[in-house]
């Protein structure tokens, strides 16, 4: 059995719509824990959405990283280096199909904390595309 380790995590996602680079950030500082098993760690917390409470699992391997989310939101989107992969997002009001274009992906940790960077186009349904940069960067909670 894997250990879990008490963080602390900081999630900053910077998103542009394609045409007109309107520019929104989201950011989200909350606890959570930190798992690793052989070489693939693994982040979960629980955020609050404007839909209600949403528990977060973040799967980092060494080329692929994995958001999944249940809740009020619920999805799995995957996020492979040049790859286009699809997913669907699924709240009380209906589901969205995603299809997600990741541009680069870096994660560097050392000793329970580190940070991830993902750069990603995200084009809902067959709508605009939206260029996103999310930065995670975490850390084991001092007691």
């Amino acid at each position: 059995m894997s250990k879990s380790t008490p963080i602390q995590i900081h999630v900053l996602s910077e998103i542009r719509n394609e045409k007109d680079l309107d520019k929104e950030q989201i950011e989200v500082r909350t606890k959570g824990e930190f798992i690793l098993k052989g070489k693939t760690s693994y982040i979960r917390y629980e955020e609050e959405h404007e839909l209600g409470s949403v528990k977060t699992t973040v799967k980092i391997a060494e080329n692929e990283v994995v958001v999944m989310r249940t809740g009020a939101v619920v999805m799995k989107q995957r996020f492979i280096k040049g790859m286009v992969t699809a997913t669907e997002y699924t709240t009380p009001y209906g589901r969205l199909q995603l299809a997600t274009n990741t541009h680069s992906l870096s994660h560097v940790a050392e000793n329970r904390q580190g940070k991830l960077v993902l750069h990603y186009d995200l084009q809902i349904d067959e709508k605009e595309k939206h260029v996103h940069t999310l930065m995670m960067t975490y850390k084991e909670e001092q007691s």
